[in-house]
């Protein structure tokens, strides 16, 4: 029993893993540049948020950025 409870919690922080790991460490060329990681600008996979629609618009995340904070 204990045994099964050591796999069981393996699977579960390996799924974990697999699942946080491509959001949080996807880093393309453009996040590199701006030094920042790829969720401020997109909400699932490809899909832009309204910081990333400004990003693609002026190409300067500085602007977007002050946009947000007004």
């Amino acid at each position: 029993m204990r045994k099964l409870n050591y796999v069981l919690s393996a699977v579960m922080l390996a799924a974990g893993l697999a699942v946080f790991a491509s959001v949080s460490y996807s880093k393309p060329a453009d996040a590199m540049k701006e030094g920042v990681k790829c969720v401020v600008c997109h909400t699932k996979g490809k899909e832009l948020n309204k910081v990333g629609e400004c990003y693609k618009a002026s190409k300067s995340l500085k602007d977007c950025q002050e946009k947000e904070k007004k």
